[in-house]
């Protein structure tokens, strides 16, 4: 782990009613944050192809490198990117 110097922006606030584990919080809300992080940057990559009657898909989503700020409060959890 290294470090991340920088100044948090655009946080997203959730709820947590005295729940300090961060992967529990995420994953009640995984569809506001997934929605958050794409506002933030990420590629989406989608290919597809019928080869003798075979159909395959691939699809790869890549979130860009980036810190985050997360404060605990006891109501609450803010999570603010670093710029």
């Amino acid at each position: 782990m290294q470090k991340c110097d920088g100044h948090p922006y655009n946080p997203i606030i959730f709820e947590t009613r005295d729940d300090k584990n961060l992967k529990k919080i995420l994953s009640s809300n995984n569809e506001e944050f997934i929605e958050y992080i794409h506002k933030l940057g990420l590629s989406l990559e989608h290919t597809d192809s019928t080869i003798n009657f075979e159909y395959t898909s691939t699809t790869i989503l890549t979130l860009k490198t980036r810190c985050f700020k997360v404060d605990f409060n006891d109501n609450f959890v803010r999570i603010s990117p670093l710029k």
